[in-house]
């Protein structure tokens, strides 16, 4: 007579709680037609710190190749810092329909480099207003703002702010998650 192998756990609500707490390295991208920001997070709990920004200059290039190149930038980016999750600023359409298509393109391409990865949306107020406090804020309240609290020393540029801005955002938003998943448990 065998003996059965005793039961594996499942992963109970707490569990899942507790992951969306510990440590999670962040992509956060603000896609745009001629630069398209980017920047890594390391999120541990309330602590988050920048890892890497940086932004994705495509503005002379022929629009194809405009897309080919944030497409495989992204890629590479993805490929050296190894993110877990990714968090994309929304697309902000206003009254030019041919910026908002060539925004949506860009974003297309980055969101094809990002490929498997969980990915967040959220719409530009929503990023200054987690950030910074003023959903109204500008970007050299962003850019300050990311400085003084991911620690970020040399140059940032209005882009690669926006883009960190997009991460800590989320980090901001999952960590609430698993703080209102945790008390519904308890």
């Amino acid at each position: 007579m065998s003996e059965a192998a005793p039961p594996v756990p499942s992963p109970s609500l707490r569990d899942a709680s507790r992951a969306r707490q510990e440590s999670c390295r962040i992509l956060g991208l603000d896609p745009g037609s001629r630069l398209t920001g980017w920047g890594v997070i390391e999120a541990d709990g309330a602590d988050c710190r920048c890892l890497a920004h940086g932004r994705i200059e495509v503005g002379s290039l022929p629009v194809a190749q405009r897309l080919a190149r944030i497409h495989a930038e992204l890629g590479d980016i993805i490929a050296l810092w190894q993110p877990s999750e990714a968090a994309v600023e929304r697309v902000f359409v206003g009254r030019n329909v041919d910026s908002a298509l060539k925004l949506g393109q860009a974003r297309g391409a980055a969101l094809a480099a990002i490929g498997v990865l969980e990915v967040a949306e959220y719409a530009p107020r929503a990023v200054k207003l987690a950030t910074t406090g003023f959903g109204g804020a500008e970007k050299l309240q962003v850019a300050h703002m990311m400085r003084a609290l991911l620690k970020v020393e040399g140059r940032l540029t209005a882009d690669a702010a926006d883009a960190l801005a997009v991460a800590l955002c989320h980090a901001q938003h999952r960590r609430l998650a698993g703080v209102l998943q945790a008390r519904s448990i308890g």
